[in-house]
């Protein structure tokens, strides 16, 4: 079990999240839905331990490191004078592991990141981040900035990877929250938890 308690956030004397406890008992997904401002980030920062923060994050009642969590960032940062061979070879360096010859994306390694589309770049940070197992996957906004085709093999690949992880991802695109088991709306510094049969009221709520 994966239990959540960010008892305060602030930035600079700025309250941005309070008294947010979750308990997540088993594998799957699990959205994180707000609107622009609502800390959907600063929330996945807490967890990553990128943060100070006032609470605890844990995994079978032990504490939750970082090297237990897969991190995919909106805007992942990747060298940009690497080939993309070369990015995915320093990225298991860092990890101590050796690269992995079979990935769920394609993309010609041989082309420097630099001329990558943004696409292709998280595709690529997609890989990577593939390479090991985790205890625990956050993926903030992995759909952004992808075409129809690439937004339908992400959901088909986290979908795929919640049957033995949990899988946590923020996403605007309300039709991909379908396959989730709950969904945490983010409003005032707390977290609602909403069914995806409630989608409905989630997109009520964003748009007012």
């Amino acid at each position: 079990m994966l239990n959540i308690f960010i008892k305060e956030k602030s930035y600079s004397d700025k309250l941005i999240l309070k008294n947010i406890q979750l308990s997540i008992p088993q594998n799957g997904l699990y959205g994180v839905v707000g609107k622009n401002g609502a800390g959907k980030t600063t929330f996945f920062k807490c967890l990553c331990s990128l943060t100070p923060f006032k609470g605890e994050v844990s995994y079978q009642q032990q504490p939750l490191t970082p090297q237990q969590i897969g991190f995919l960032p909106t805007e992942p940062y990747l060298y940009e004078h690497l080939t993309v061979e070369e990015f995915y070879k320093f990225y298991s360096l860092l990890l101590d592991i050796k690269p992995q010859n079979t990935m769920p994306f394609e993309v010609n390694k041989t082309l420097l990141i630099k001329e990558l589309s943004t696409g292709m770049r998280k595709k690529v940070y997609f890989n990577a981040v593939l390479q090991k197992p985790y205890t625990l996957y956050i993926f903030d906004e992995p759909f952004s900035g992808l075409d129809i085709t690439s937004v339908l093999q992400i959901k088909k690949l986290l979908k795929k990877l919640s049957e033995t992880h949990i899988v946590l991802f923020a996403s605007h695109i309300l039709e991909t929250l379908s396959d989730c088991k709950e969904i945490y709306l983010l409003h005032e510094g707390n977290a609602q938890i909403f069914l995806p049969s409630n989608l409905n009221k989630i997109e009520e709520f964003l748009s007012l």
